[in-house]
């Protein structure tokens, strides 16, 4: 079976590993370069432990207006308020505790095979940069220590590894970094972290090697059809026949479904970070700084630093305003010389639909389309499971894991 995999990020080359791990021929269509967008600057992390949906109990209008605030970990750009109106209603929907549990439930069951599909990645040849450190989280506030605690109960509770709280002297012999001022810690041992621009690398290379089919550069602009199915893409370099479509361009994704028949409430949560390369100091582990909601990636001579999410639409504006105050924060919490004006800055968009829950499964428009995206901040952590899922239910019948909450049809 030739199966067209439109993006070639994270999920969508995961996607493709399995597609032809279980016999199918991928071939993968990536209008800018492998591992280009949003899976080259993020923070790598691979965190079942604290994998939750977005929308959380108590957001109120209120809060909704601190968004709009510039320097707001989650902000809102006014000018596209209006536009974003809609999928924001729909995203306050979702902040009550019985979706919260069951995004949190839905996210562990994904997730009980994460540690697995890295192990075999790695395992079959794929080459990347991968550690098994844990993640620290710290904070100055009791209430932000707590909250954040509570909530790494609950994803325990639905079957992922629990955390180890630490006092203010273990924590500062954790990370020397630590400037001065936080007193509660809280430790995931369990968790690991990638460099992702290795991971998408390695999986492009394993799927060449494989004798995949990969177009870069190319960009598909629409589909050749025959009653419900799609017998070609249309590309910016020609036609390309296929037996069955796989659309995972991320934040981009959802105009291809629109052309397909099939609307999906996708937008781009955008993301921050910094990476140093031979950085003057070095972290331990991952280091998450809870009041500021920042994380910090410590890779193989080199150090990331990243954060917020700005909804301003799908666009690859970077705002330089976000970017000083990572930095200020940053170098105000952690010893990192660089951190005022050195590395190399960078912004990506996440995809999120208002649940922010993936959206994994076949199109009801189509009998040969089927989607994998909205991984909103846990593309890295759910893509093997979310491509070697999909490739078993488009090919085997069968997931391996319930995909009913995911599924595009909820829209």
């Amino acid at each position: 079976m030739r199966v067209g995999v439109v993006g070639g990020g994270v999920i969508g080359l995961s996607t493709a590993y399995y597609l032809k791990k279980l016999g199918a021929d991928p071939v993968v269509v990536e209008s800018w370069t492998l591992g280009g967008g949003c899976s080259q600057g993020n923070a790598g992390w691979v965190c079942p432990s604290i994998s939750s949906p977005l929308p959380a109990p108590g957001l109120t209008l209120k809060s909704l207006s601190w968004m709009l605030r510039a320097d707001s970990p989650l902000y809102i750009k006014p000018a596209a308020l209006l536009k974003l109106a809609p999928w924001l209603l729909r995203f306050r929907s979702f902040c009550n505790h019985a979706d919260q549990k069951r995004g949190i439930a839905v996210l562990a069951a994904l997730n009980r095979f994460t540690m697995e599909r890295y192990d075999e990645l790695a395992d079959g040849g794929v080459e990347f940069e991968y550690s098994r450190a844990g993640v620290l989280m710290v904070f100055r506030d009791s209430d932000k220590a707590a909250a954040a605690q509570k909530e790494v109960k609950l994803i325990a509770a639905a079957g992922a590894a629990s955390c180890i709280e630490l006092s203010e002297a273990e924590l500062y012999e954790r990370e020397p970094m630590l400037r001065p001022g936080f007193r509660f810690g809280l430790l995931v041992g369990d968790e690991r972290h990638v460099r992702p621009e290795s991971l998408t690398a390695g999986l492009g290379a394993a799927l060449r090697e494989g004798g995949a089919e990969i177009h870069e550069g190319t960009l598909v602009t629409g589909f050749q059809t025959r009653g419900r199915r799609v017998r070609a893409l249309v590309t910016s370099q020609g036609d390309l026949e296929v037996d069955s479509v796989v659309l995972a361009a991320g934040a981009l994704t959802g105009s291809l479904t629109r052309m397909a028949g099939w609307p999906i409430p996708l937008t781009a949560g955008k993301g921050y970070s910094i990476t140093i390369e031979e950085p003057v100091n070095q972290l331990r582990q991952p280091l998450y700084l809870g009041g500021a909601k920042i994380g910090l990636t410590p890779f193989r001579g080199a150090l990331r630093f990243s954060g917020t999410m700005e909804l301003s639409g799908i666009n690859r504006r970077l705002d330089v305003a976000r970017i000083e105050s990572l930095r200020r924060q940053v170098g105000r919490q952690v010893d990192i010389p660089e951190a005022r004006d050195g590395g190399r800055a960078w912004v990506g968009m996440r995809p999120i639909v208002p649940d922010s829950l993936p959206v994994m499964g076949k199109l009801p428009s189509r009998d040969n389309v089927y989607v994998n995206t909205g991984h909103q901040m846990l593309g890295v952590t759910l893509a093997p499971s979310s491509g070697w899922a999909l490739a078993g239910l488009m090919l085997e019948g069968t997931a391996g894991v319930g995909l009913e909450a995911f599924s595009p049809e909820r829209f």
